[in-house]
């Protein structure tokens, strides 16, 4: 007689999240809270190698075994294992962005990151900016692209090109420049210096606002670390791009992963200072709280 594919009401499946919170891979074999533990393993999008690993048996044990007992329907096992393919990439979005902007296809990176290369893809369409699409066109353009410059190379540019057109110069301006004159090109500054105002910023200048435009931008640095730290406080620690932008959806008081990268620069980056922010605030509420019990 077939075994049956009923699941009994008394034994709760198991969750799992991470191949590592396997509590349950020493259980007797055969037994019934073992099957739960490979079928709650196969719904989070474990292949069956990764299971029979696991499990100490062979890729084709433990087909059997989920078959025999009702296993996961395949088309939830592929939305499962595409679920956390993209969140295996999205904790490494800023080391696959990286690669990306030198010229590296999505592909190459993902086979040197080991990650599946369509969720690469659609990590790099989700989170790149126009900082990263110009950085890597700047990466590709040809033998141009080899010669680097240091951050002081770009500053005395920068001073150049404001003294050629008499006030500080706009990105478009500084690029017709480059173009014609030994300069960095406007894509490698923006990718070194994180942004055209920063680079301004480090060179002295302040950036011009645009003709007609009387409104101020929403999104300053300033205003960006205030979101991020509101996040950190309403999240109880230092947020992911993926949390951040789960967190901030539909939220027309969050601004965008985006744009807090464009005006603050890299993730981990900001994650750090974040971070030390943070530290440094409870430390001060520390101290205050303690000269106060004292007085």
């Amino acid at each position: 007689m077939m075994p049956s594919t009923r699941k009994p009401s008394h034994v709760p499946p198991p969750t799992l999240v991470d191949p590592a919170a396997c509590d349950g891979c020493d259980l007797a074999p055969g037994s019934l809270q073992r099957v739960r533990q490979m079928q709650a393993q196969r719904e989070h999008g474990w292949s069956l190698d990764e299971i029979a690993l696991r499990f100490g048996v062979s890729r084709e044990r433990v087909r059997q075994i989920l078959h025999a007992h009702g296993g996961p329907d395949p088309q939830d096992i592929a939305d499962a294992r595409r679920r956390r393919a993209e969140g295996q990439a999205e904790a490494l979005v800023d080391e696959l962005l990286a690669r990306w902007r030198a010229g590296e296809q999505p592909r190459s990176a993902a086979s040197a990151l080991g990650l599946q290369a369509a969720a690469c893809r659609s990590t790099i369409e989700r989170f790149a900016t126009d900082v990263d699409r110009a950085a890597r066109k700047a990466s590709m353009a040809g033998p141009r692209s080899i010669q680097t410059y240091s951050d002081r190379d770009i500053i005395v540019a920068l001073t150049s090109a404001a003294a050629r057109v008499g006030r500080v110069p706009s990105a478009k301006e500084y690029a017709a420049l480059a173009r014609t004159l030994d300069y960095p090109s406007l894509p490698t500054i923006l990718n070194r210096m994180g942004g055209w105002a920063h680079a301004l910023r480090a060179a002295g200048m302040e950036p011009l606002s645009a003709p007609g435009r009387a409104r101020k931008r929403r999104w300053t640095e300033d205003a960006c670390w205030a979101a991020l730290r509101r996040v950190a406080d309403e999240l109880g620690e230092i947020p992911t791009v993926l949390a951040y932008e789960r967190h901030a959806a539909g939220r027309a008081e969050l601004p965008s992963s985006a744009t807090v990268r464009n005006r603050l620069g890299r993730w981990s980056s900001i994650t750090t200072q974040l971070a030390a922010q943070r530290e440094l605030a409870r430390s001060a509420q520390t101290a205050a709280v303690s000269a106060a019990g004292a007085a």
